[in-house]
């Protein structure tokens, strides 16, 4: 009886089928335009410095793209950023740049042959055998035996300093190389990043995993939660390259160098951003979300995957959602002074209700893991 007395109400009053139209109609609207950040809602961090920890944990020529990922990431947040090598730790396993496979003798080409130069001015920090799991690790844990040179080490680090990781290499289920030689395990890596909790060494944490597999090394997911005594990881964002099954691909190769130059995912997120010199989005960092540029910058207008993979992203246990932290919080470099007077910039909520989550584009529903 309800149902035909409604139907009947209906077909006496043709307005009421017009508004409902129209509220079919904007609804898809406003959830799309909610998914993506605009300049009014991020929220800058009230942090005093920005440093970075780069790794290629690659070795052979063949391996080529793994060292220009980094090194592209390493230049961008020096020619963008402000950063200077101060700031960033950089740690290539093998110098191709000296292979004698390499025809360009001290050059790195991500694009081409010829073309730019990422080699160009760069200080390497550990090359070859430095470069193991801990080495690594105690460069963010900054527990260094006696006599490590100072270029080695993070320098000036306090709990309002901001930290970038990006890692490229291969890796698999729950695990990444070093050198064909050794790995850290997701177990290994959520160790280290409760430690510094403890210490409160850093204020956050942005995690760049590069390789196959990439989301399963992820520190701060509701399965590491659970399994740990510490419980939540806090202020830990991670970005990944691909899921559980699924790789991460090269993006294009060079017949001069022989061998693939660059991976997808740095490709697509240094051309989202304007390229290597041209100013593009990068000089106006604090106007773009992490998440809008190094997440749904992977899907086109209609959710599809650029990288043959999609793309894992977590903000569980973070006070401010991805979607709401600017770029500039980890991109570009602090001047060293903090405002005491400026508000946290971060979000009252209760971070127990911020979930990761797999994001398969803007037009697609949010899978949580």
């Amino acid at each position: 009886m309800k149902l035909s007395t409604t139907n009947h109400l209906y077909r006496r009053n043709p307005l009421s089928i017009l508004i409902l139209l129209l509220v079919a109609l904007t609804a898809p609207i406003k959830a799309d335009a909610s998914s993506s950040s605009s300049s009014s809602s991020l929220k800058a961090s009230n942090h005093t410095k920005n440093v970075a920890i780069i790794l290629s944990s690659s070795t052979f020529y063949h391996n080529y793209r793994h060292s220009s990922n980094a090194l592209a990431i390493y230049q961008s947040l020096k020619n963008h950023g402000g950063f200077t090598d101060d700031n960033i730790i950089l740690m290539l396993a093998d110098e191709i740049a000296c292979n004698a496979k390499n025809p360009f003798k001290d050059h790195i080409y991500p694009i081409g042959s010829q073309h730019v130069d990422m080699y160009h001015e760069a200080q390497v920090d550990y090359t070859g055998n430095d470069v193991t799991v801990d080495s690594f690790f105690r460069v963010i844990l900054g527990r260094h035996e006696k006599y490590t040179p100072i270029h080695q080490r993070l320098q000036n680090v306090d709990s309002d300093t901001n930290l970038i990781i990006y890692v490229t290499g291969h890796g698999g289920d729950g695990f990444f190389k070093f050198r064909d030689a050794e790995d850290y395990t997701t177990k290994d890596l959520r160790g280290v990043f409760e430690q510094l909790q403890i210490m409160n060494r850093f204020r956050s944490i942005l995690y760049i995993t590069d390789t196959c597999q990439a989301f399963t090394t992820a520190p701060n997911t509701r399965e590491e939660n659970a399994d740990s005594s510490l419980g939540l990881l806090r202020n830990v964002y991670t970005i990944a390259s691909s899921l559980k099954g699924e790789n991460s691909y090269a993006h294009h190769s060079d017949s001069n160098i022989g061998h693939s130059v660059m991976d997808r995912y740095v490709h697509y997120f240094i051309n989202y951003m304007g390229g290597f010199y041209d100013k593009g989005k990068w000089e106006n960092m604090d106007e773009l979300s992490v998440k809008d540029a190094m997440v749904n910058s992977m899907y086109d207008a209609k959710g599809r995957e650029k990288l043959g993979a999609n793309v894992g992203w977590s903000d569980l246990g973070c006070k401010t959602r991805m979607d709401r932290v600017p770029m500039s919080d980890f991109f570009v470099m602090k001047n060293g002074i903090v405002d005491r007077n400026i508000g946290d910039g971060e979000e009252d909520m209760d971070v127990f209700l911020i979930e990761d989550a797999v994001d398969f584009g803007r037009d697609r529903q949010v899978s949580h893991v």
